[in-house]
């Protein structure tokens, strides 16, 4: 089941929304929970009552709050870098200020469904990606960790260490077997680098950074394959924003 959370001071915006959203998981048999929210406050109390959403359409601007400071708080307090997040807007200027939240996209009121359609389309499919597991051989057992969960893998010492949000771990298998068993959204930034390319927040001639801070070294070779990774990724954001 989709889970979203509709949250904006309007009522007319979140009953159109949420009917729209109803609509679209009808016509493409998808399982769909929509909670609606007319303060941030509330969102995030309810977030805070250890609930989770896939999805959250969020309005900038707010009454009491805006919705810099609401996704900046999912981000950063609760440490959610999960949860897609959709910034509704019926102004323009906001992008920089949104960067650090990383929105999934900028949608302008009043939503337009087509838009709305190619966006729950996307969270579909990065969804059906981060389900997958990955496996691996740890002495006489199988060790099964959500694709979405891996930070990186690193060549230490002739041993691949596996590095996720919860810790890290150590096994026995060459570089070329793990990238042939994993999705195409990791990337190779040097040699001994295997980096989720979800887990990105930023990129510069010498780094990446991962939504952890951690920061992995990136080769000239593989940095301008990352860079159009990265314009890619937005102009396919760009697709349904605004």
């Amino acid at each position: 089941m989709l889970k979203i959370a509709v949250c904006d001071d309007d009522n007319a915006i979140c009953s159109i929304t949420e009917k729209n959203i109803i609509d679209y998981g009808k016509t493409n048999n998808v399982k769909i929970d929509v909670e609606i929210f007319n303060r941030g406050e509330e969102l995030l109390e309810f977030i805070e009552s250890e609930h989770s959403f896939d999805l959250i359409f969020l309005d900038i601007e707010l009454g009491t709050t805006t919705g810099i400071k609401v996704g900046t708080k999912i981000r950063e307090e609760f440490d959610d870098h999960v949860s897609k997040i959709v910034f509704v807007t019926s102004k323009n200027g906001y992008e920089n200020e949104l960067f650090n939240i990383q929105p999934l996209n900028f949608l302008r009121k009043p939503i337009e469904f087509s838009k709305l359609q190619k966006c729950l389309d996307l969270v579909i499919k990065l969804l059906d990606i981060e389900n997958i597991y990955f496996e691996y051989k740890k002495d006489y057992d199988i060790v099964k960790v959500k694709i979405k969960d891996i930070l990186y893998f690193e060549i230490v010492k002739r041993k691949t260490k596996i590095v996720t949000t919860s810790g890290e771990d150590f096994f026995t298998e060459i570089m070329t077997s793990v990238k042939n068993r994993i999705p195409k959204n990791f990337v190779q930034s040097h040699g001994s680098f295997l980096v989720n390319f979800n887990k990105i927040i930023s990129l510069n001639k010498d780094f990446i950074t991962l939504t952890d801070n951690t920061e992995i070294p990136v080769s000239q070779r593989n940095l301008k394959n990352i860079r159009t990774m990265l314009l890619n990724s937005e102009m396919e954001k760009n697709d349904v924003t605004l």
